[in-house]
């Protein structure tokens, strides 16, 4: 018999889920808080890591109006040039892959998973109830209870509920509470027709064109520049250093000020201060972040996304790991699943993931040039983990659907594979 799958949270992650274990053959609904009334969210770049799972679920991954990356090159604060340490076919040829590195609006990548969930597999499809706040999750029994008091009842929960998680509460007693970083970023996005429209960022644009991702490095600050959108949009992410007693909001939806992103932008040359004085949909968002919790799942709930393991923008892979983490549950739960293997299914997914995401938390930190920092806090969680010599290699190669096989196997049971 197929199981009754809660998942909390349709975000990417959530909705990853949805799809991965409805493929799998199981009767999935999905509880939102919010009514998807409005577009929200800048873009994200999707690893080959990410486009791997993708691929088997969206065909066509050009319906999300991509751009592909090509490379990534590094420029001082004053635009000139440094280094290019990345070329994205390089790294595919040296680790024998070629699934592509897509920039991507965060909103197109949405709609195309939701799509996706809203289509019939095997005759099955997940349901998606918006506006409906989980209010807590029993871990023991499976019961879910909404804000307005309705209780529902799941063989299995999924908490996607991000980074404000209400669903981590019932996999640890430990409080989680968020920690400052000392950092802060603004995200906004520029039309490329409004810079083409002036001499000085039109020049900028032609310079560093328009297929791959470029920073541009003060000592303390750090503009990051790429398309998306087909082309049509600069997405930037400025960071800068969190000021004393500052209280930032840590919702990547608090507005921005233009006067501060322009104070901050101050020691960065002309063109790069015209085109953040250009800025649309301008947000100010404090990194500040959680530790995970000891272990991802607990009697019939599983954590996914940014309500398991947090992970700041530093390296790219926030939405790279909250779709590993649901194909790794679509490739585990295969359709002949019974209720009583629930906990060794869930054992296995944090067997698999949480040493990798946790890793990549960490890393995800700070900058590439500061990983080792945070080596100490890593080992709190993972005692025995190495730090990654080179973060594109470390992630782009992972696929733990194939880590799912070969324990299914090893345990006598043949999984049937899904896609997810």
């Amino acid at each position: 018999m197929p199981l009754k799958i809660i998942v909390v949270g349709a975000g990417l992650g959530g909705l990853a889920a949805a799809i991965a274990l409805t493929r799998a053959g199981h009767y999935v609904e999905v509880y939102e808080k919010s009514l998807f009334h409005n577009e929200v969210g800048a873009a994200i770049h999707l690893a080959p890591n990410a486009t791997r799972i993708l691929q088997p679920w969206i065909r066509d991954l050009q319906t999300m109006n991509p751009v592909i990356c090509d490379h990534l090159s590094l420029w001082d604060n004053k635009g000139n040039f440094v280094a290019t340490p990345a070329f994205t076919d390089q790294l595919q040829k040296k680790l024998g892959i070629d699934e592509p590195w897509l920039l991507v609006h965060r909103v197109d990548l949405h709609n195309a998973l939701r799509a996706k969930a809203e289509e019939s597999f095997g005759g099955k499809k997940p349901t998606i109830h918006l506006n409906s706040t989980v209010d807590s999750v029993d871990s023991s029994t499976g019961k879910v209870v909404l804000e307005h008091g309705h209780v529902l009842q799941a063989d299995l929960v999924i908490g996607a509920d991000g980074v404000h998680s209400r669903t981590v509460n019932s996999v640890t007693s430990e409080i989680q509470e968020k920690k400052s970083t000392g950092q802060n970023c603004f995200r906004f996005l520029v039309p490329i027709e409004k810079l083409r429209a002036d001499p000085i960022t039109n020049e900028l644009i032609d310079r560093i064109g328009l297929k791959g991702l470029n920073a541009f490095t003060s000592p303390e600050r750090r503009l990051v520049l790429y398309p998306c959108r087909g082309g049509t949009l600069i997405n930037a992410v400025m960071y800068y250093p969190e000021e004393e007693g500052e209280t930032a909001e840590s919702s990547w939806q608090n507005a921005g000020s233009q006067d501060k992103l322009m104070a901050q932008m101050e020691s960065f040359s002309l063109e790069l201060r015209k085109l953040c004085s250009m800025a649309e949909d301008l947000k100010d968002w404090s990194l500040a972040s959680r530790d995970p919790p000891p272990v991802f799942y607990r009697g019939k709930v599983a954590l996914i996304g940014d309500a398991a393991h947090p992970t700041l923008p530093h390296q790219g892979q926030g939405g790279a790991q909250a779709l590993e983490d649901a194909a790794t549950l679509g490739a585990l739960f295969t359709a002949d699943t019974r209720p009583e293997q629930i906990s060794e299914r869930l054992k296995l997914y944090n067997d698999i993931r949480y040493e990798q995401a946790v890793t990549v938390l960490f890393m995800s930190r700070v900058g590439d040039e500061y990983r080792e920092k945070v080596m100490g806090d890593l080992k709190r969680f993972v005692p025995d983990a190495k730090l990654p010599e080179n973060m594109w290699l470390h992630t782009w190669k992972s696929f733990p659907v194939k880590e799912v096989e070969y324990a299914l196997k090893q345990r006598g049971l043949i999984p049937k594979v899904n896609g997810a």
